[in-house]
């Protein structure tokens, strides 16, 4: 489930998508650590990917909020992100971003962001939306449900959401939203 690289092992990365959720704390300091490291720099096309959950449905977009939350709070020019706002899930953050990324020849480094335990799935979906993969590396966020490769198993709701992503992996592949290739 959980294939996330190590941030410090990271080179520049031309292309950055966050796939948003509700962590946008999360979310922030990890954009913070990706700038600071030079992973991202001005040269980097970044692409900030939802609408809003099934939690908070009609509120602002998570790209948005995240957006703004990286503007109002770290100093980051809102001109830096490309916001995505209709993706509802993981399939359509992917399938979307596609069109405003362009062509995948111009990327040597992509870097998805997103929830750590969603990874996997994430994967699964860019190969079938034929992403190219072997340029793309994982960061994952961690909320404060502390639901990562070294806490997921600690407690009864992480280790619950950890079985959910398992069956939506399932839900996809029957739907045809991934490949396991």
């Amino acid at each position: 489930m959980f294939i996330e690289d190590d941030i410090d092992s990271l080179k520049r990365s031309d292309l950055v998508l966050f796939l948003c959720n509700n962590n946008i704390n999360g979310m922030a300091l990890v954009f913070d650590q990706l700038y600071k490291k030079h992973v991202i720099d001005d040269n980097t096309k970044i692409i900030f990917s939802g609408d809003t959950g099934s939690l908070d449905k009609g509120e602002v977009s998570e790209s948005k909020r995240l957006s703004t939350y990286l503007t109002d709070n770290y100093g980051y020019d809102k001109d830096i992100f490309i916001l995505e706002d209709k993706a509802t899930n993981i399939y359509e953050n992917l399938l979307f971003s596609k069109d405003l990324i362009g062509d995948f020849e111009k990327y040597n480094n992509i870097l998805f962001v997103a929830a750590a335990f969603a990874l996997r799935r994430i994967k699964l979906c860019a190969t079938k939306l034929l992403y190219p993969i072997d340029r793309i590396s994982y960061v994952g966020t961690v909320s404060d449900r502390k639901i990562s490769k070294d806490e997921w198993f600690k407690t009864d709701s992480a280790r619950s959401r950890v079985f959910e992503e398992i069956e939506r992996i399932g839900k996809y592949l029957i739907k045809g939203d991934l490949d396991i290739k």
